[in-house]
């Protein structure tokens, strides 16, 4: 009966103490989820509730929107993907409006697809409201490399904001450039991932 117990403890020290490196042993640390906004954006933005996506669209410098999260949290990744017609950079911000706490960096994304890239946490408290925002690079050509992809309506008419789905709240949209404003006309689809406390 010793040596079974024995051998019982000693399985159980080699498990909790064999870990190489920290990522190994990190098993109550949830990962940033990067397809949080984007799954969000196919349920509620879908072809069965008459929203179409455009690839490419919307001829403007700055792409935004307003999202209300209503789970604790920290925003870990943003996801874009550059047009055909855009191999520069932009600057991507994170904003959270009830906290004030932010992110802003200049990224550059493939242009295959949706491409997801870390960045600085910004935290998230259950019911903060977070703007999501893409500001082209100053000095791009050609003109048409302001567009970007969009989720619209099938007959062209305004979103019909606010949008909801189980821990989200999609609030507004905005199209900017100068003088001209355009608001939600269309969902943005500048992804974001997600690490849920």
């Amino acid at each position: 009966m010793k040596n079974i117990t024995f051998g019982i403890l000693a399985l159980l020290a080699i498990t909790l103490f064999n870990c190489d490196n920290d990522d190994d042993c990190d098993y109550e640390s949830p990962s940033c989820e990067n397809e949080y906004a984007a799954n969000y954006m196919t349920t509620i933005f879908s072809m069965a509730d008459g929203y179409e996506n455009f690839a490419e669209w919307m001829d403007l410098e700055v792409h935004e929107y307003d999202i209300q999260i209503n789970q604790s949290g920290e925003i870990c990744s943003i996801g874009y993907q550059n047009p055909s017609t855009y191999t520069g950079s932009y600057t991507m911000a994170v904003i959270n409006n009830t906290s004030g706490l932010s992110y802003s960096g200049l990224h550059t994304f493939s242009q295959a697809g949706l491409d997801y890239q870390n960045i600085t946490a910004v935290t998230v408290t259950s019911g903060d409201i977070i703007t999501v925002r893409r500001i082209i690079t100053p000095g791009y050509t050609p003109y048409d490399a302001v567009i970007g992809r969009v989720l619209r309506q099938s007959d062209f008419s305004d979103v019909p904001y606010p949008l909801a789905s189980n821990q989200v709240v999609f609030l507004s949209s905005k199209f900017s450039e100068s003088t001209t404003v355009i608001n939600n006309n269309s969902q943005p689809y500048i992804a974001f991932g997600f690490k849920a406390y």
